[in-house]
């Protein structure tokens, strides 16, 4: 388990399909409109089907180690992040994130962002971490520079985004280790 005073990120496990399923129907107004994967209301099955995928991931340590975010005092189901294997050989990751709508706004997930890779860079020696938001997502943006990465490319048109809407990415990006060349 990852935490600090005030959270916990929490593996990828099948206890947590009912919490996430509530989660993602409270917040599928705030999440269809950047993401392609919303549901209104994603099925039981759906969910557990998910969510087994993620287990074994986690498990064998490949495409993306998804863990949930707890907050310490109440135990509440507050979001999700994910760290996405893009590359073993240098290592480098994508961190993905989404909250439940009524936490938004209160740091959590900058919070996590930061115990997310502090966990990559201690346990999997990673060199680069990234996070790519639509360019109009400004709370998804406020979080990866409140983070401390930097803004380091915005990629013209590249990003379909639901009812058909097209949009930039933005690119942060992390480095940690020594310079290269």
């Amino acid at each position: 388990m990852i935490a600090d005073s005030t959270m916990k990120l929490i593996p990828a496990a099948l206890d947590l399909v009912d919490e996430v399923r509530s989660a993602l129907i409270e917040s599928y107004p705030l999440h269809s409109q950047f993401l392609l994967w919303p549901k209104p209301e994603p099925t039981q099955q759906e969910v557990f089907s998910n969510m087994a995928l993620a287990v074994n991931n986690i498990q064998h340590n490949q495409n993306e180690l998804r863990y949930f975010i707890k907050r310490n005092s109440d135990g509440k189901l507050l979001g999700c992040i994910g760290l996405i294997v893009r590359d073993l050989e240098v290592p480098f990751y994508e961190l993905g994130y989404w909250v439940r709508e009524s936490e938004q706004g209160k740091g959590y997930v900058t919070t996590a962002v930061r115990l997310l890779e502090q966990h990559a860079v201690k346990n999997f020696s990673a060199r680069r971490m990234e996070i790519q938001a639509a360019e109009t997502n400004t709370a998804s943006r406020r979080v990866a520079q409140k983070a401390g990465y930097t803004l380091e490319a915005i990629i013209q048109c590249n990003r379909h985004l639901p009812g058909g809407r097209l949009d930039n990415t933005c690119i942060y990006s992390k480095l940690f280790g020594p310079a290269v060349g």
